[in-house]
């Protein structure tokens, strides 16, 4: 295995960690008092709220905590996490953010980019820091049409073509700190008689592929780590004449931890439920946490019911537990919003509260956004203070890059008390 990361092994308290970090930047910023990192402060925001709930059984937790309290001492280990979403999470903003913090908060903790669908292929907007582009014709589908029967996977979307030599193109945006490379691309698609074939047209990198058609996806081996890959298709055939993608996933042999993301814009909870390979695909992926963000578009309509929110969340629960059955997973509540940007959103509220008791009742852990914020009305705040679009819906970069900046901070504390208790 390549190791591209010098593991210092030394123990060192995250209290002098967060008191480092807090006296470089206090000169800067007036800080939010008893958070791990360095956030600014708003009087509307519930610092004090600001921290994982966790159930009466948190034990699927203790797994996780001892992972990372691996890989952080002895630089051992991978571990990956999945995010799952709406649009909040599509052009991954928040969930970039809680990536680059995890995999630069701790010393050699860069691992994979992870699993990646690149919607420029259908006329949608891409993760802010991927680059996608496309040869040939492609048809989408996303699980938010409903009246479509398209077969989806985890990312909630696909591209179809039958065009013989189509082709695409990816490439990662590195910002900050974080340059994601890979050298293993699995490519997630159909699988049937009538499939084109994949190849790489960067034949030079290549050093073989395997198609797993049982786990469905091809995998292309490299001999180089690279940041870019360009796919093509490959006739092979007179039988074939079309194929369709699901998702990549971009990894490399390197310990550290994997932040997946997958979200779709406007979708709900009943939208990830009618993807028909999104088990086989979480088993591929195997995550040691699920973080699951969704709640927003449910109660967007004024005629949303809650008892089939409650009923969709638990059926989400048991889909993800049947593959993963231990698995730590988080909800996060949606923000305070506005519907169609003149109407102040009640039922956010209520969706909260629905979305804390499926969750206690169901050993999952919640990360209370309505309530962190601000609650009622907080959104109008977020946008005076230009963290929020004027959709009152959505936020600006650095809106969402505070919500990161706080869920992180909120994980490390509970780290800290599994800590404190050894």
């Amino acid at each position: 295995m390549k190791t591209r990361f010098l593991h210092i092994k030394f123990i060192v308290k995250l209290k002098f960690i967060v008191l480092f970090y807090t006296l470089l930047f206090s000169d800067f910023y007036l800080l939010a008092q008893d958070e791990i990192i360095n956030i600014p402060f708003y009087p509307f925001i519930n610092y004090n709220q600001n921290k994982i709930i966790f159930s009466e059984d948190s034990s699927s937790y203790n797994n996780l905590f001892v992972k990372l309290d691996t890989l952080i001492l002895k630089g051992e280990g991978k571990i990956n996490i999945l995010h799952i979403g709406d649009s909040h999470i599509q052009a991954d903003f928040f969930s970039g953010r809680i990536r680059e913090l995890f995999q630069t908060f701790f010393l050699g903790t860069i691992g994979s980019r992870g699993f990646i669908f690149p919607f420029k292929l259908i006329n949608s907007n891409n993760a802010f820091n991927l680059f996608a582009s496309s040869t040939g014709n492609w048809t989408g589908c996303r699980n938010i049409e409903k009246n479509k029967t398209c077969t989806l996977g985890l990312s909630g979307a696909s591209a179809t073509t039958t065009d013989s030599i189509a082709s695409f193109y990816i490439r990662l945006r590195s910002f900050n700190y974080v340059k994601y490379d890979f050298n293993r691309v699995k490519v997630f698609h159909n699988y049937s008689q009538n499939t084109f074939d994949i190849e790489t047209s960067d034949y030079k990198l290549k050093q073989e592929f395997v198609e797993n058609d049982s786990a469905g996806y091809t995998l292309f081996e490299l001999n180089n780590y690279v940041d870019s890959i360009n796919i093509k298709i490959n006739k092979t055939d007179t039988n074939q004449n079309t194929f369709t993608l699901y998702g990549i996933s971009l990894e490399n042999e390197d310990d550290g931890i994997t932040y997946h993301s997958v979200g779709v814009n406007g979708a709900d909870v009943d939208a990830f439920l009618r993807c028909k390979l999104f088990s086989s695909q979480l088993h591929q992926l195997n995550p040691d946490w699920v973080i699951i963000s969704l709640g927003t578009n449910d109660c967007y309509s004024a005629k949303w019911d809650k008892n089939i929110f409650a009923s969709n969340l638990t059926a989400l629960i048991k889909q993800i537990r049947i593959v993963k059955p231990n698995v730590p997973i988080l909800f996060t509540t949606p923000s305070d919003n506005y519907r169609r940007r003149r109407y102040h959103n009640p039922d956010v509220a209520v969706v909260s509260e629905i979305i804390k008791k499926v969750a206690a009742e169901n050993n999952c852990a919640t990360w209370d956004l309505y309530n962190v914020m601000g609650g009622y009305g907080s959104m109008l705040k977020w946008l005076k203070n230009g963290m929020a679009a004027s959709d009152k819906l959505h936020f600006a970069q650095n809106g969402y890059y505070l919500q990161g900046d706080l869920l992180f901070s909120a994980f490390i504390k509970a780290y800290n008390n599994f800590i404190d208790k050894k």
